[in-house]
């Protein structure tokens, strides 16, 4: 560690499976940025969110809580009382900056109600939510983050506002389409490479980084870029690194057996399947080319903290916020079925000076497990509430860290205040360990699960749950499931006396 607090650097995707990186074994993707941070810091083979869904991921990881302990069940609105990672290290005397998809307020709302164009973090604005006031705090304005230039999926005003003045002839161009057999989501962006959203986020990002180059203070700054989340949608420049046909039709994987499945969750079974094989294609080769570029931004971000020579006190952090189907099992984006393709996300994690650059961690750890871990390596205190485990001294010592197994849950999102019902999505809670995964679905009745064998059935094809052979470990898992989710109840406030 150097003498002085490290600077922080959080850089994350959304909707990025884990096996989508060159140093997770792709044997396609372009991704030589981020496969060199992982060579020079430690890479988590095992990484899983608790929550395979956008609202309730972020705000579970940027404070350390389960998505049950602070309120975000599904999509939501962070509560003020919850300490991000921004605020934590504000009171740190840490220059904070957020750029590109924090989401931890409601899009549409803040678009169709509130009329703004961009992200809005002031939550007094959203009464609706009815959340509990809290007194004027400095470090709790938006959410502790000083600056703020905020792009998310349906708030793209920031983005249009910088590319008027960048390149005002953009503004009036339009995507390129593939006709009725492609998904609506699904087109080749009408912005090249240096002026995509992805290099918006990643320009302001540069920008701080630069601006903070020379400051007393260490800073921490938050770089979320939207891609590869769908729309599916990719500059052609990037699109060209991956010819059509060298891209590779999705794995079935054993589909899935519906009649395991509740309402609405089942919409979601077999909806690549609508597609012919060259859109299937063509997704999986949009999906890459997204991630490209944003590893060219990253890669950009990398060379500013090497010629501002801030590199050596640094501590980066790479991850996703949950995970995307691509036509796995049958599924596309992100319905409410717990395959490890929706709950495994990359991770990398690299230290000032590159210390235990080359470590690869096989055992299983969580998102809620960062934010501590981050406090940890800077020296920092940890906060009351936080429930991930601090694996600070096992990286520095190098020593063995994981979980025993995993948890990760989903609530029914609906109704909703100013929302209505959208997409394949509902309750379900589902644990985890390298030998087996049990998903059940809480607001459908006990015919409704599933169980897989990950020792022998790696790719979750052959669906156990009503096997009577396997009911003794199905019941096993249940109970540690009910044991995991007991022990995600907020911790707060603290007990002080028995009475």
């Amino acid at each position: 560690m150097t003498a002085r607090r490290p600077n922080i650097l959080w850089l994350m995707t959304d909707q990025h499976r884990a096996d989508c990186l060159g140093a997770m074994g792709h044997p396609m993707i372009q991704t030589p940025h981020l496969d060199a941070l992982a060579g020079e810091g430690l890479l988590f083979r095992n990484a899983f969110c608790q929550s395979p869904v956008c609202m309730s991921s972020r705000g579970s990881v940027m404070t350390g809580r389960y998505p049950q302990a602070i309120s975000v069940h599904g999509m939501g609105i962070l509560p003020p009382q919850e300490i991000t990672v921004a605020e934590a290290l504000a009171r740190q005397g840490y220059r904070t900056g957020a750029f590109g998809k924090l989401h931890l307020t409601p899009q549409l709302y803040t678009r169709d109600q509130l009329q703004s164009d961009a992200p809005v973090l002031d939550w007094r604005r959203y009464e609706p939510a009815k959340l509990v006031p809290i007194p004027d705090d400095p470090y709790k304005v938006d959410y502790g983050f000083q600056t703020h230039v905020g792009y998310d999926d349906a708030l793209n005003g920031n983005f249009r506002r910088w590319l008027a003045e960048v390149e005002p002839d953009l503004l009036a161009a339009n995507p390129q389409r593939f006709g009725d057999d492609a998904p609506p989501d699904l087109w080749v962006s009408p912005y090249p490479s240096h002026r995509h959203p992805s290099r918006f986020i990643a320009d302001h990002c540069d920008a701080f980084l630069r601006e903070s180059a020379d400051s007393a203070e260490p800073w921490f700054a938050f770089c979320s870029f939207v891609a590869p989340h769908h729309p599916f949608e990719a500059p052609a420049d990037q699109l060209a690194r991956y010819p059509l046909a060298d891209c590779p039709l999705p794995a079935a994987k054993g589909g899935v057996d519906p009649q395991f499945i509740p309402e609405p969750i089942r919409q979601g079974v077999g909806q690549i399947e609508r597609y012919s094989e060259e859109t299937q294609r063509r997704l999986v080769q949009h999906y890459m080319a997204s991630i490209s570029l944003v590893d060219d931004c990253i890669g950009r971000l990398m060379a500013t903290l090497r010629e501002t020579d801030q590199l050596a006190d640094t501590l980066i952090v790479f991850l996703a916020d949950h995970g995307e189907f691509l036509g796995n099992h049958g599924l596309l984006r992100k319905p409410s079925m717990h395959y490890d393709e929706v709950m495994r996300v990359p991770m990398i994690l690299r230290l000032p000076g590159g210390a235990a650059g080359g470590r690869q961690v096989p055992e299983l750890v969580e998102l809620v497990d960062v934010l501590p871990t981050l406090l940890g390596l800077a020296e920092l205190p940890q906060h009351a509430g936080m429930q991930g485990r601090d694996w600070s001294a096992e990286i520095r010592a190098g020593e063995p860290l994981g979980h025993a197994d995993i948890y990760s849950d989903m609530y029914t999102m609906y109704p909703m205040t100013h929302g209505v019902r959208n997409g394949p999505y509902g309750a379900a809670i589902t644990l985890r360990s390298a030998e087996w995964k049990l998903t059940i679905y809480p607001d459908a009745d006990a015919s409704y699960g599933q169980l897989f064998d990950l020792a022998n059935d790696p790719d979750e094809a052959v669906n156990l749950y009503a096997e009577p052979q396997h009911l003794a470990t199905r019941e096993r898992l249940l109970f540690r499931l009910l044991q995991r989710h007991h022990q995600q109840v907020n911790p707060l406030p603290l007990r002080l006396t028995q009475y």
